[in-house]
Order: structure tokens, then C-alpha cells, then sequence
């Protein structure tokens, strides 16, 4: 009895594990990893329409003129197998050739593949990759082969993929490959938890990749030098073995981030983490099958890939379900634990694109101590660049877009990421703090877009909050695009920066405004990678700004950042320092007056010309003669005769004549002036009888971010 009942048990186990695949259900049919003959017909049907009819025409071209030529290296092996495993299905009156062509790639191409743990990167990755396309391409022809020329290719792809260890550097590639290789041979039918929590550590929970922006494209991303690493969620998914991620939430969020806010507007990648100015985005075959994971993600893909035609492969045709869809234009995305990605209009290529990086968790080898570090672009450039790749002597603070306090190196790569933000149309507002990164010290900073409108210039501000232990000074860094010379307008105070470090668009200049000015700021030349991998990589420009915080141990700094195109006179600065308080109007040629006002002294009321304040920071807009808006931060009391507020508690705030946006860190009451023809909306719910108080309307708001408008 105790025997039947073991039989019993096993028997029920295998079948259930049988049960969890259709696919395995039929004893591992060939095809089965990406496609099933069943729906070869559909796809060939497919051919008539685009994108797969430019697809097929491409991979029939690619097929062909293989034939008449040696076609060796991983790489090239990877894109010809795939067009040749391509053609096999979509013109069956020379599939059977096209099974010949795809075992002798296998015994002569990949036969003489290197594979070897000795060679690190170039003997483990590209050959591993290229390997997963193979045992692709051998699945889908395998009906057309005969038994013995199947062992024959079987037992070369087993040897090459016996000499790379199942575990070791550049695990998810190993996890792919031999992953795929387990599941061909019907050794896997059990979910990979080992790749999945692989993928799930490069994801922050809300989608920002905690490692760098150019290895969140090549590794999760599905870059075409890494296709296994992110390839085998693929066959996972359509095997019907491990079907946890393309409903899941961290890669749809991903997928978003991905191809929106990583980019700037010229779509090139933000410069954070280990990368080079040098390294450029592909048309990578994975991409195509990103509406797999999120409709929102794959309109942004359209937008990225907008004037891109899709290769002929077995990867862009046969994974997506359906095509991409009609393009979207990104726009400004904050992420509490990943960073402030701000931009202009995408459908501008020459706009700005801002990023805040500040991540809480998840940071790995490649991530540099970039906390509250910048990235910035505008006028069709990378106008900010960083200590560039590759590992321990590029990450240093000193080397990247950073506050420190002595100039040390930061304490952690992890912040408190980014704790409140403001978007506004033309304005946008984030701010992050250093947490874990400046233990000894306190460090907000604030990252401010202003818009390119009818009126004025695109600029950025910069309003650093620190506070720190007595006799310490604040070192801050800046690194221009510029690896000539950055020239001195005003000492401590304005610097030009030509941006000549691997420019896009010739002739552009990055303005750099002290309006905070430092006690000193030193010029120098700083590596932009290691030299010893990147001997001949050109050195960049760096900027270090000192300062001495006030006796109370706090310091508030603003520093501006315009973009330029020669020759751009398109705002002009006129200071106004003061004890307590430093003023700064920005004159556009275009007729708009920015006033920004910076305070010394917390808590001090300030008069100003019309205007009266108490607070810490303030921007005022002012378009022919009018107020158009204002932003304040830790303020309490604004006034400049049209625009006015008060509240019990500092808070943050932007405001114009109907809109109001605040973030309050407290509970408090916000007064504002009574419009009784107006009706008041708080967070979208009509306030019918607002207290009122002295001719002002009493408002408690609670703890958060809340919208006013009046209506």
C-alpha cells in the first residue's frame, strides 16, 4: 500500500509539473522555446503587412547574402542565425536549405566560438549570447534535420556551453544561456528563481534602474551584446514554465522608464553610473516585444524608435504579440526611489532634459557615488558628463555631478531618494536628500526646469541645503561637457564652458552662474575613464566650488545652469546681495523677468522692492509688468501686491492667479486672499464656505502634496 501510494504521488507530481506548460504537455513538440509550428502560417500571413513585411524582406536579403560569404564572430553569428531561422519559417520552399544553413553555422560557426572563463567579459558574454539565438534557431529547424544531424549539433552546442560555469560574473548571461539550453533539453520545467531575483535587483520598486543608465539598456533593457539576459524571460514566459514577467509591475514600470525618462531629447542616455559620452543607443531586437510587458511603454518605444525599421530576426518578429503602438512624447516623471527626470517637450530636440539621481536601495557594482548627482542636456548635447566607466576609480564623488562635505568620498551610494516635487506646464520642481550618503551632514537639493516659453530661455537652478558640524566646509562639482578650457567671466561668480567632450551638436556652451558665489572655485583636468582600459579617452573639465557655511552651520546655494548656442544672448543677470539675503533679476530678451531670491537668515522677513517675504527661496515670473508666478520654499509669508499667501507652517509652494500646487510637511492652515466670485477647488473637491479671517480665506491642509484652483 505504502508503495502504490508513492508511485501514486510521484506519478501526480510529474504530471502536475507537465501541467504547468502546454507546450511540455506535448512531450516538448519542436518548436516550442519561442514559436510552435502551428503558427507558422499566421506569421507568413503577417509578412503581407508592416513592420513585418520590411522585416521579412530584410531577413530573406541577410539570409541570401550569407550564403556567398564566411560569416564568423559572435555577434555576426547571432544577427545571421536569427535571420536565417527567420526565413526558415517564412518562405517554406527553401526551408529546407535554410535547416542545412542553420546546422552547418552551428558545427562550423560556433564550433570555432571561444569560450573561456580566462578571457573575463569577451570570453564569457558575447559567445553565451550568441549561443542563446543558436539554440533558438536549432529549435525552430529541428523538424527538417535528420537524428543524426541534430545529436551532431546538440553535442557541439553541449561542449562550447560545458566550458562556461553555470555560476560566476555576469551571472544573468550564464542564467539565460544554460537556462535556455535546460529548457530545450526538458531539463527545466520548474520556474528559475535564481534569474528572476537576478532581474528583480535591478529594478528600484518604482521601475529606475539603481545600476547606470547604458547597463539598464544592455542588460534588462535586451541589449543585442547581452540577448540572453534578458531573452530568457522570454522563452520562461512563452514555455509556460515561469510566467512572472510580463504582468509584472516592476518590469512594466521599467519598460516606461526605459525608453521615456532615461533619454534626453536628442535620445541619447542620460549620463549616470558607469558610461562613456561615446556610447550611443541601438535598434535592439528585444525592444520590439516591450508591448509584451505595458502599452505605455511600448508608445513610448514607438517614440523612441519613431524613424527606426525593425530588422529581420526571429527575436523582433516572433516574440511581440502585436506591433508597437502609436508614438507618445515622454514627459517630466519623478520617482521616489530612483530620481527627478525633468524635461521639456520631446518633440524638441534641443530642449532640456534634467535628471536628479537619488536612489534607496539596490545600488551594485557599477553605480557611483552619485547621490543627488546630476545629468544634464539642452541644445541637442550632453551638457554634464561623469567620471565614466569603469569600476572603483571613476565612482568616487569628487568625480561626478556631487556635493561633499571636505571633498570626501560620500558614505553609501544610497540616499533617502527624492522627497518632494512640483510640475507645473514650463516648470518643474524636485528635490532629493542625501540620507545614508552624508551621514554627518544634511543635503537637499532642489533641481528647478524652467521652460523655454514665448517669453524666456530655458535654464536650470540649483538650490542646495546643507547644513554641517562646525569647522567643515561644501565642495561642490561640476562637469561640464568641455575638455579645453572653461572660461572665467566673473572669478567665483559666471564660467562658459564650450561643450567640446564628444559633442552631438557642434557650437553649444554650457553657462555656469555662482549666484551663491563660493569662497573659491578651482579648475582641472579630471580623468573620464580608466586609463588603463581607455588610454586614449580624452580628459574633461571639472569645476570645484568651495564654501564656508553661515555660523549657524547651514548654507543655502544657488547655482544656474543655462544651456547656449553661439551666439545666444538670451538672458542677462543683475545681482543684488544683501546681508541677509541675495537677489538676482534674470532679464530675458524675450521680455520675461525672473527675481530669485535667495535667504541667509531662516525666519528673517525680507522687503524687496514690492516684494515681502519670509521664507528661505524664491522665484518670481513677471511678463510685461505683471506677476505670472511664483515658487517658494520653507516660506510662510509672500507678498508682491498681486500674488500673496500666508501659512502657520513653512511650506513649499507654486503658485499664479488659479493654480495653486503645495507641499505641506505638516499639518497647517494656509490663508489666501478672498476672490468670492471664484469658487475654490482643494485636491479636486469644491470648498462651498471657506473660513475666513481678516478679508482671508482659511484653509487647513494636512501633511502632503495638495492642488488649489480657483474656478
Amino acid at each position: 500500500m505504502n508503495k502504490f501510494k508513492l508511485t501514486l504521488t510521484v506519478t501526480l507530481s510529474i504530471f502536475l509539473m507537465l501541467e504547468r506548460s502546454s507546450v511540455f504537455a506535448q512531450s516538448l513538440s519542436h518548436p516550442f522555446l519561442i514559436v510552435t509550428q502551428d503558427q507558422f502560417k499566421a506569421l507568413r500571413e503577417k509578412a503581407y503587412y508592416e513592420p513585418w513585411k520590411s522585416m521579412a524582406e530584410d531577413a530573406l536579403k541577410i539570409t541570401e547574402e550569407g550564403f556567398n560569404q564566411p560569416i564568423s564572430g559572435a555577434y555576426d553569428l547571432q544577427d545571421y542565425m536569427g535571420a536565417v531561422a527567420l526565413s526558415y519559417i517564412l518562405y517554406p520552399k527553401d526551408k529546407a536549405r535554410y535547416a542545412q544553413r542553420v546546422k552547418a553555422l552551428i558545427l562550423n560557426g560556433y564550433s570555432n566560438l571561444t569560450l573561456t572563463e580566462k578571457r573575463d567579459w569577451g570570453g564569457v558574454v558575447p559567445p553565451m549570447s550568441s549561443f542563446f539565438v543558436a539554440i533558438l534557431a536549432l529549435d525552430i529547424v529541428y523538424n527538417d534535420l535528420s537524428k543524426e544531424e541534430i545529436l551532431a549539433c546538440e553535442k557541439l552546442i553541449e561542449s562550447q556551453l560545458s566550458k562556461i560555469n553555470r555560476k560566476g560574473s555576469w551571472a544573468d548571461v550564464r542564467l539565460g544561456t544554460h537556462g535556455t539550453w535546460d529548457i530545450y533539453k526538458g531539463v527545466r520545467t520548474e520556474p528559475d528563481d535564481a534569474y528572476f531575483k537576478g532581474i528583480m535587483h535591478q529594478i528600484t520598486p518604482d521601475g529606475v534602474s539603481p545600476v547606470t543608465i547604458h547597463y539598464a539598456w544592455e542588460r534588462v533593457g535586451g541589449g543585442d551584446s547581452r540577448i540572453s539576459k534578458a531573452g530568457y524571460m522570454d522563452v520562461l514566459e512563452f514555455t509556460g514554465i515561469d510566467q512572472r514577467y510580463y504582468a509584472n509591475e516592476r518590469l512594466q514600470k521599467y519598460h516606461r522608464w526605459l525608453f521615456s525618462a532615461s533619454v534626453n531629447n536628442n535620445k541619447e542616455m542620460a549620463i549616470i553610473g558607469d558610461m562613456l559620452p561615446s556610447q550611443t543607443l541601438n535598434n535592439d531586437l528585444l525592444h520590439a516585444r516591450v508591448g509584451n510587458f505595458d502599452e505605455l511603454a511600448a508608445s513610448y518605444a514607438s517614440w523612441f524608435h519613431e524613424h527606426d525599421k525593425k530588422r529581420g530576426h526571429i527575436i523582433s518578429y516572433l516574440l511581440p504579440r502585436k506591433k508597437l503602438p502609436y508614438p507618445r512624447s515622454p514627459q517630466s516623471t519623478v520617482y521616489e526611489n530612483g530620481g527627478a527626470f525633468l524635461r521639456e517637450s520631446p518633440n524638441d530636440s534641443l530642449g532640456m532634459h534634467a535628471v536628479l539621481y537619488n536612489i534607496k536601495s539596490q545600488d551594485e557594482w557599477h553605480t557611483h557615488q552619485e547621490t543627488n548627482g546630476l545629468a544634464l542636456s539642452g541644445m541637442g548635447n550632453r551638457l554634464l558628463v561623469n567620471g565614466g566607466r569603469l569600476g572603483e576609480p571613476t565612482r568616487s564623488a569628487a568625480l561626478n555631478n556631487t556635493l561633499t562635505i571636505d571633498g570626501k568620498d560620500h558614505d553609501s551610494r544610497l540616499g533617502n531618494g527624492i522627497v518632494e516635487h512640483i510640475s507645473r506646464q514650463d516648470f518643474d520642481y524636485a528635490m532629493g536628500n542625501a540620507g545614508p550618503a552624508l551621514p554627518s551632514a544634511v543635503h537637499n537639493r532642489s533641481m528647478i526646469l524652467m521652460h523655454k516659453t514665448p517669453t524666456s530661455k530655458a535654464y536650470l537652478l540649483l538650490l542646495d541645503e546643507v547644513e554641517v558640524k562646525e569647522g567643515q566646509k561644501i565642495v561642490s562639482y561640476l562637469h561640464p561637457a568641455n575638455e579645453s578650457h572653461i572660461d572665467t567671466l566673473s572669478v567665483n561668480e559666471s564660467y562658459r564652458a564650450a561643450i567640446d567632450h564628444f559633442p552631438t551638436v557642434t557650437g553649444t556652451a554650457l553657462g555656469i552662474h555662482y549666484l551663491t558665489s563660493p569662497a573659491q572655485v578651482n579648475q582641472s583636468l579630471v580623468a573620464s575613464a580608466i586609463p588603463s582600459r581607455y588610454p586614449n579617452h580624452p580628459k574633461h573639465s571639472r569645476l570645484e566650488a568651495i564654501y564656508s557655511p553661515e555660523e549657524s552651520g547651514k548654507k543655502n546655494i544657488v547655482t544656474l545652469l543655462n544651456p547656449l548656442a553661439e551666439p545666444d544672448k538670451g538672458m542677462q543677470l543683475q545681482p543684488s546681495l544683501q546681508a541677509t539675503y541675495d537677489a538676482h533679476l534674470i532679464q530675458h530678451k524675450d521680455g520675461a523677468e525672473d527675481l530669485v531670491l535667495n535667504s541667509h537668515t531662516p525666519d528673517r522677513t525680507i522687503s524687496f522692492d514690492k516684494f515681502h517675504f519670509q521664507g528661505d527661496f524664491f522665484i518670481h515670473r513677471e511678463i510685461a509688468g505683471a506677476s505670472n508666478f511664483i515658487f517658494v520654499k520653507n516660506a510662510t509669508d509672500f507678498s508682491d501686491g498681486e500674488l500673496e499667501f500666508k501659512a502657520d507652517q513653512k511650506l513649499t509652494l507654486w503658485m499664479n492667479h488659479r493654480f495653486i500646487s503645495v507641499i505641506a510637511r505638516e499639518k497647517t492652515a494656509i490663508y489666501l486672499k478672498n476672490k468670492t466670485s471664484k469658487r475654490l477647488y482643494i485636491d479636486d473637491k469644491l470648498i462651498e464656505r471657506p473660513e475666513t479671517e481678516d478679508g482671508w480665506m482659511k484653509i487647513l491642509l494636512p501633511e502632503g502634496s495638495h492642488r488649489l484652483y480657483y474656478k
